[in-house]
């Protein structure tokens, strides 16, 4: 795995969150069987849930969204993430692995919200 497609990895699902284009980003997550908002919750196996989760964005007001590549090793990226929505910062981590074929198997998020 390259800098180069993580980079662009992460730009197709900025593009589609910012978008709310929800069908494009349950593509992203089509082959994920562990998926986790926050180390908190109970992880999610399986697409409906993912799309259930990914839903919640149509009603938000997406103000800012930034993802740098803090590291990658061999098929495992760990992201800084930042949001601002409906006047609420958000940032952490995400670490998100690769299949062989580079399609996204484990997405893994913390999360702190910053006060505003």
């Amino acid at each position: 795995m390259t800098i180069e497609f993580i980079e662009n990895w992460l730009e197709n699902l900025k593009i589609n969150w910012l978008n709310k284009d929800i069908d494009n980003i349950i593509n992203i997550f089509k082959n994920t069987t562990y998926y986790q908002e926050s180390p908190f919750i109970k992880p999610y196996t399986n697409i409906k849930e993912i799309e259930k989760e990914w839903l919640s964005i149509k009603n938000i007001n997406i103000q800012e969204l930034t993802l740098k590549v803090l590291s990658i090793n061999n098929n495992i990226a760990i992201i800084n993430w930042h949001l601002l929505q409906d006047n609420k910062e958000y940032d952490g981590i995400y670490e998100i692995k690769f299949n062989e074929k580079l399609e996204c198997i484990y997405f893994k998020s913390w999360c702190e919200e910053n006060a505003s």
